[in-house]
């Protein structure tokens, strides 16, 4: 099984330096100065600015021409909320969107549609709203130019050619006005569907579907090496450098919370260069160091320099690479570098003015890593700029890497912009067999919460563990119905009968009636198993579970880590926050009392009034139980109710979620314990204790 990755990019935010002999122009996004040279205007005392610059609405290129079909409206430019509507003649079949939106960055909702006779290898080649298509012919070979209208720039090839595989090469061009920009969903959406699920789990075969962003292949034996280059220059404010820093950090957070071997290197530029650290590094695969090391890097070094050596920043990813290279060669594996899959994530405003170009660096690194055929996924750069007056679109294109169907440049309006893009992509929707992960991120229901029912009645909860398995609680099944009479509602709506259920050899909840303890739930798990096996890669999706290598992947652990270890990094301190899944599907918290503090939570088991308050501690409870509850002047802490029972309670650990246990609270029988659910609010008396079953 195939690694795959996908990756994020931020941006970064070009801003006017404060202190300046010309005024800032102040067209806000969705808008640009007129006329359209004149970014900034002269100023001085007394008279202050002179000659205003007006700031006019964006507006979309309208389609210059649609071969064998209508256009309807037809208007000059189009500004935001239009909608176009295409048809095509009799004899032609349209092939893409019906309608296009015109949107507030001024750039349509989607590419233009073609009208398809069938003939030829390649479909009619798409030309964008705003262009021209010149040259002919659809068979192998033939090649098309594309050329944009006056005041458009053309991002993407100028020309293309129809290959063997019956589509055309390179990605599809776009005619854009210069202060165009995209929205935070393209961003989100379109590099391999969110950043949260950076990395994923997959087959052999690669999606080729049309996409933004893409996603990169690891082989097993494969790694990762991820560059992190900041623009620092003068024209960057030191609030929106600590943005830039912060989103790094998020960044190598994210990726290192999933299951690929990575080494990260962060460097920041301005006239000069400085490297956090190096790829070349032992601690360059320890996420924890490289985050330290961002945390604590000081933009200062620069010393506010006006220089953007953008060039010089790439040298350093080229050094890197070529030290990867020669030490593989050293150490007697000639080719253990091919295996790496190199990705640069440029932040900068587009704009370079010491060190040369930067495609001169960007053709080194092409060169080392040999870059050509079939390793042309092996090196992906991409290149992020924030500001719609200052970014220049066509010297990011010149820098990022050029894939069929494929953007690796994009622009945004501002930081609040870039804010929402991180946000939108940190919420996963496709990563692969990875358990623990909540998609997209902060859901109500986790796409493991199983609901099990007798009829129409929820009796219990559950956990998928993957295939056709689902842990809950074995109390759940005292009740004498047959297997036949269940089913279980998956995560998604997914509804699957039950074939039947093994209930732990030890639970025994008589076991204890002679010593004062009428119900006794210590061993209360079981497994059960549903008629079919259901998907666990989207929703639902099974959870991590202790002492398994699916948990030291999720925890960073070390192949072979112990029971032990895990459980110390899981509940080593004393309040450990949980959650757990109520009835309505929302999650709700808790806090595990362990250490010094688990003695006076397990105390509250035996309370007057109870069942079982005649009995002691240890014989209501063992060392397998976890205990939580509402303390008096304490946070307040929630409690599962009658049909909860079985349900996960789970902990987070870098973005990826881990079981503690299998069974659940006491239910209804437990009336002083359970009686909150009924009063119109889920807490409990303070000093009631919840129950957490033990885990199997």
């Amino acid at each position: 099984m195939a690694l795959w990755v996908l990756l994020l990019l931020l941006a970064v935010l070009p801003v006017t330096p404060s202190a300046s002999p010309r005024c800032a122009l102040q067209c806000p996004p969705g808008t640009y100065p007129h006329p359209p040279g004149r970014t900034r205007q002269r100023c001085g005392p007394p008279r202050g600015c002179s000659e205003p610059v007006r700031c006019r609405a964006l507006r979309c290129p309208a389609p210059l021409s649609f071969p064998h079909g209508t256009v309807e409206p037809r208007f000059p430019a189009y500004p935001s909320g239009s909608v176009l509507r295409f048809a095509c003649d009799d004899g032609f079949v349209l092939r893409g969107a019906t309608e296009l939106r015109c949107r507030p960055g001024g750039v349509w909702s989607e590419p233009p549609p073609v009208c398809d006779d069938g003939e030829g290898d390649c479909p009619p080649p798409v030309t964008p709203a705003g262009g021209v298509t010149t040259g002919g012919g659809r068979h192998h070979g033939a090649e098309v130019g594309v050329r944009c209208g006056a005041g458009l720039q053309l991002l993407g090839p100028s020309r293309r050619h129809c290959m063997e595989t019956g589509r055309w090469s390179g990605p599809e061009p776009t005619c854009r006005h210069p202060y165009s920009y995209d929205l935070p969903e393209d961003i989100s959406s379109g590099l391999g569907s969110s950043f949260a699920s950076i990395l994923e789990l997959a087959g052999a075969h690669a999606d080729r579907d049309t996409s933004l962003g893409r996603r990169i292949v690891l082989s097993r034996n494969g790694s990762l090496h991820v560059y992190v280059l900041l623009d620092a220059s003068g024209s960057v404010q030191q609030d929106n450098l600590e943005l830039f820093r912060q989103s790094a950090v998020a960044i190598v957070d994210r990726l290192s919370s999933f299951e690929v071997p990575l080494r990260f290197a962060i460097v920041s530029f301005a006239s000069h260069t400085h490297v956090v650290i190096s790829t070349t590094e032992d601690d360059a695969s320890d996420a924890d160091e490289v985050i330290a090391r961002l945390e604590a890097m000081n933009f200062g070094v620069h010393r506010n320099a006006t220089g953007t050596n953008m060039h010089g920043a790439l040298l350093e990813v080229y050094h890197m690479i070529l030290f990867q290279k020669e030490r593989s060669m050293r150490d007697g594996q000639p080719n253990a570098w091919r295996d790496t899959r190199h990705v640069v994530i440029l932040l900068t405003d587009g704009r370079f003015n010491v060190g040369g170009h930067p495609r001169d660096a960007v053709a080194k690194i092409e060169d080392v890593l040999e870059i050509e055929g079939d390793r042309q996924e092996y090196l992906d750069i991409y290149a992020f700029g924030v500001g719609t007056l200052e970014v220049d679109m066509a010297e990011l294109e010149a820098v990022a890497s050029h894939r069929r169907d494929e953007r690796h440049a994009f622009k945004l309006a501002d930081a609040s912009a870039l804010r929402q893009a991180l946000e939108g992509a940190l919420a996963a929707t496709a990563i692969g067999d990875l358990c623990g992960v909540i998609i997209p991120a902060g859901s109500a229901r986790p796409p493991w919460h199983v609901v099990l029912r007798t009829g129409v009645q929820q009796r219990c909860a559950g956990t998928l563990l993957g295939g056709r398995w689902v842990l809950t609680a074995a109390h759940c099944f005292l009740g004498g119905e047959s297997p036949h009479t269940w089913s279980a509602e998956l995560a998604g709506g997914q509804e699957v009968s039950i074939r039947g259920w093994n209930l732990h050899e030890d639970f025994d909840i008589r076991g204890r009636v002679a010593l004062g303890v009428p119900e006794f739930y210590d061993y209360d798990v079981a497994l059960v198993e549903l008629e079919k096996e259901v998907g666990d890669t989207g929703a639902p999706r099974r959870i991590c579970i202790p002492c398994t290598e699916d948990a030291n992947r999720a925890l960073r652990m070390a192949p072979g880590t112990t029971c032990q270890k895990q459980e110390a990094e899981l509940l080593g301190h004393t309040r450990v926050p949980a959650e757990f899944v109520s009835l309505e599907g929302k999650r709700l918290s808790v806090r595990i009392k362990e250490q010094e503090e688990r003695a006076s939570c397990l105390g509250g088991a035996v309370q007057p009034g109870m069942p079982h308050a005649d009995a002691s501690v240890r014989d209501v409870v063992t060392e397998r139980f976890l205990c939580s509850g509402q303390e008096s002047g304490g946070e307040h802490e929630d409690a599962a109710c009658k049909g909860e029972s079985g349900g996960s309670l789970f902990v987070e650990r870098r973005h990826r979620f881990l079981q503690l246990r299998a069974g659940t609270l006491p239910e209804g029988r437990w009336e002083l314990t359970a009686a909150h659910c009924f009063l119109g609010g889920r807490a409990p008396a303070p000093g009631v204790p919840s129950w957490i079953r033990p885990q199997m």
